[in-house]
């Protein structure tokens, strides 16, 4: 099997783990519990620990950059940098979980710009 593959048992895992981002948006911490269960729990299925892993640490870095965010937005120099923050972080926390489900559901192995290259 190539390495860039993910076997066809583990696929709605890894969607799941891709889309758990998301579903932090609907239910508070789902976004960091999902893929921090995912990725504990699965430590026998490594192609799908990787993709928890990375959601986990995407949505870590979203959730920081919102709260860095809300922060400067009680700074009048800084709303114009919480704004920019909000304009960049928001497409990247949608886009992303979502191609990397498509990319899952197709059994390919996605990894998440500069996140995949560290984990």
């Amino acid at each position: 099997m190539n390495a860039l593959t993910i076997p066809e048992q583990d696929r709605n895992l890894a969607i799941l783990a891709h889309l758990s981002g998301l579903a932090g948006y609907l239910t508070f911490g789902a976004g960091v519990l999902v893929p921090l269960v995912l990725w504990l729990a699965l430590t026998d299925r490594p192609d799908v620990s990787k993709i928890a892993l990375q959601a986990l640490v995407l949505n870590l870095a979203v959730a920081a950059a919102g709260v860095v965010a809300v922060i400067l937005v009680f700074t009048v120099i800084g709303i114009p940098a919480a704004w920019l923050i909000g304009i960049l972080a928001t497409p990247i926390a949608v886009a992303l979980p979502i191609v990397g489900a498509i990319k899952a559901a197709q059994g390919e192995l996605y990894r998440y710009p500069l996140i995949g290259a560290v984990v």
